[in-house]
């Protein structure tokens, strides 16, 4: 006779406080990952004022890394959505850091660490259109990054 047991789903945080993944995270993904070839040359873009580049060093590394991101403009810093969840690499390495360089616009701004916002407090920073299509993908972590200064003009 053979005793059978489950095995219990064990995670790092509690129930409560769990991230919940974005509705269409894994096509989102493999979408970012088949694109980035051509997105990631417009992101940062004078021109371009949806996208901005996330400039990072890896924890372990030290390697310096550049990451598009959709991001919004505010008089103090940046919203930025979480598409792929906060365990991605810029995410975490900004964290690491308390902060980095966020280049929009064909600027680079100087920002601190980034803090979590609510989605009522973020999504009104997005043009309608955007906010129809992160509600869509089911899209609710967002950060705030404040300028520490501007660094080239």
């Amino acid at each position: 006779m053979t005793a059978r047991t489950e095995r219990a789903h064990v995670t790092n945080q509690p129930a409560e406080t769990a991230v919940k993944r974005p509705r269409f995270g894994g096509i989102l993904w493999r979408f970012s990952r088949r694109t980035s070839g051509w997105a990631s040359p417009l992101a940062g873009r004078r021109w371009n004022p949806i996208f901005a580049r996330v400039l990072h060093r890896g924890r372990r590394s030290g390697r310096a890394y550049q990451t598009p991101v959709a991001a919004r403009r505010l008089a103090d810093g940046f919203i930025i959505s979480l598409a792929f969840g906060a365990q991605v690499d810029w995410h975490r390495n900004l964290e690491a850091a308390g902060g980095g360089v966020i280049r929009w616009r064909g600027r680079d701004y100087e920002v601190g660490g980034p803090e979590t916002i609510e989605a009522g407090e973020a999504l009104p920073a997005f043009h309608a259109v955007q906010r129809l299509f992160l509600r869509l993908a089911g899209i609710d972590g967002y950060i705030r990054v404040r300028d520490a200064a501007v660094v080239t003009g």
